[in-house]
């Protein structure tokens, strides 16, 4: 019986990297369910000990992300078990047992230093120029009770080189002077990640562990837990970390890193009447302040590099228009990518299917996978090859299934397109279908359809103002201001009206893309609209006659 889990801490959103190891995990646990066998089970687990960082709202955000993948689970929060069997925070007797026990056998024991004994043991450790590692019998450790202190209990990690037999990167081993013991309670009485993680594994009975490799080094630590509690380890694969494409890590702090450059161009100049550099920061990260209803020592610490919060900078960002990067599985989600393009896309960052295919169906990746086909190296994430392929997935999509992505899509974002009724949804999605890359994209073109238009006086300039634009416009509202039947069909006479009109009047050379520019600049802003006969008729007549008389108005 194969057995995969997927374990997060709910102290943010899911990172596309943590996605990409649930999917794995996932693909793993379903090959061994349709490749005879005893099957295999998918389990998720919420490891909440960290009771500073962890919130109820972060859990929920990543079970519905995961859902929203399409990544359902067999054992896990109110599936399988208990309601609360699977967060960590409702198992600490469990945990308290354990801890006892290797205490009782004497692997386990209670140290007295406060967090400034430690800090200063360090620091020394660091001007001799070597490791710092603790161990129970190091020189000037503090072995007896301090008033104040609560103390926490380290395990004492055996004095023997440890090997991992790692499934992706075949054997690694750390030597006997590189371990330390490590604390597996904390002094608040929560066991630490990695004393939950092997209790639970065990209890669990979780028979593969797939996780990034920045695990990697933990992993020794837990395999000398489990030889002390006298259980079997799991198997082990550590799965290549995620990179953009320049070889940064793609971490979450990239939004706080692009969110502070944005706000020091912004007063690298100075303000008005303000010369020297920390005022006129001061004066606007007050401004900030005011604006975002974030404190302004919160902000001080985030532009200082104290912080990194992603709450901080998502509120920043949203004040000074600033696009953040995609990193979460909710940015993608508001960015318009379908699920499924997303999910196939991440499958294929470190790892290779064969025959150099791209787009692959559940099915096809379930009968695929294999921990053979993931790359021990760093891997790439192509945001361009992403757009590619979401678009790909959106013209192949029916117009019903896109439908649904965009009801899934308007439920975190705030663009007009939620005014759409079914109907008007419908015509929308037959214009963009075979145009757009991303939801958000159309979401975007889409908004003059709900509201005043943003002119973009350069289209104005080329399109109207010059090539006869204005007298094709006064022709072009003469024939439409005529037409009863706004519909395609009653519009379609008139349409091909002004497609021939443009053709002389605007110097569009016999181009039927062309013929018409002027009015699309009128109607949308820009020259940029889906066809135009589909365009008068979802705008409607009142709409669409007041801004080509508007057009024409500004111009005389």
């Amino acid at each position: 019986m194969v057995k995969t889990r997927f374990a997060p801490s709910p102290t943010g959103f899911l990172h596309v990297g943590g996605a990409r190891t649930a999917l794995y995990s996932w693909l793993f646990a379903h090959k061994h369910q349709v490749h005879g066998g005893p099957g295999g089970t998918f389990v998720l687990r919420i490891e909440d000990t960290d009771q500073i960082r962890s919130t109820a709202e972060s859990a929920a955000g990543i079970l519905n992300d995961l859902l929203w993948l399409g990544l359902n689970w067999d054992e896990g929060p109110v599936v399988g078990g208990a309601k609360n069997e699977y967060f960590q925070s409702e198992r600490l007797p469990l945990y308290q047992k354990h801890i006892e026990e290797l205490l009782a056998k004497g692997v386990a024991y209670e140290a007295y230093e406060s967090p400034q004994q430690l800090s200063a043991m360090r620091q020394a450790a660091e001007k001799e120029k070597r490791p710092f590692r603790y161990r129970r019998d190091m020189p000037g450790r503090q072995a007896a009770p301090q008033e104040g202190v609560k103390p926490v209990v380290r395990f004492a990690m055996p004095y023997k080189d440890i090997t991992v037999h790692d499934l992706i990167l075949g054997d690694v081993t750390v030597k006997a002077d590189e371990h330390d013991d490590i604390v597996i309670r904390k002094s608040d009485g929560f066991p630490t990640y990695h004393f939950a993680v092997v209790v639970d594994d065990h209890y669990m009975q979780i028979t593969h562990v797939l996780r990034a490799q920045e695990h990697l080094m933990n992993t020794f630590k837990h395999l000398g837990l489990y030889e002390a509690l006298g259980w079997t380890p799991p198997e082990h694969a550590h799965l290549p970390l995620v990179f953009n494409m320049d070889n940064s890590k793609m971490s979450k702090r990239e939004k706080a890193k692009v969110v502070r450059a944005a706000i020091t161009a912004h007063i690298a100049p100075g303000l008005p009447g303000v010369t020297n550099p920390k005022e006129a920061a001061l004066a606007s990260y007050t401004d900030l302040s005011q604006k975002s209803g974030l404190p302004l020592p919160v902000i001080q610490d985030f532009m200082s590099k104290k912080s990194d919060a992603v709450e901080t900078a998502i509120a920043l960002a949203a004040v000074t228009k600033t696009p953040l990067p995609e990193i979460d599985v909710q940015d993608f989600r508001k960015s318009g990518y379908l699920p499924e393009a997303l999910l196939n896309f991440i499958a294929l960052v470190g790892w290779a299917p064969g025959q150099d295919r791209e787009i692959l169906s559940m099915q096809q990746m379930i009968e695929l996978f294999s921990l053979a086909g993931i790359q021990k190296t760093n891997a790439r994430f192509d945001r361009k090859k992403l757009a590619w392929m979401n678009g790909e997935y959106i013209r192949k999509s029916s117009l019903d299934r896109l439908a649904a992505a965009v009801e899934s899509f308007n439920a975190v974002t705030d663009y007009p397109l939620k005014q759409a009724s079914r109907e008007t949804l419908m015509e929308l999605l037959g214009m963009y279908h075979e145009r757009m890359v991303t939801l958000a994209e159309m979401a975007e073109n889409s908004r003059f359809f709900f509201e005043e238009p943003v002119i973009d006086p350069q289209a104005v300039e080329k399109h109207i103002r010059n090539n006869n634009g204005v007298n094709f416009l006064k022709e072009s509202l003469a024939l439409l201001e005529a037409v009863a039947d706004w519909s395609k069909v009653g519009l379609h006479d008139a349409h091909e009206k002004i497609l021939a009109l443009g053709a002389d009047a605007i110097g569009a050379r016999g181009k039927r893309g062309a013929a018409a520019q002027p009015i699309r600049v009128a109607l949308s802003g820009n020259a940029i609209t889906p066809p135009l006969l589909e365009t008068l008729a979802l705008l409607g007549r009142e709409r669409a006659l007041l801004r080509l008389r508007a057009a024409i108005d500004a111009q005389t």
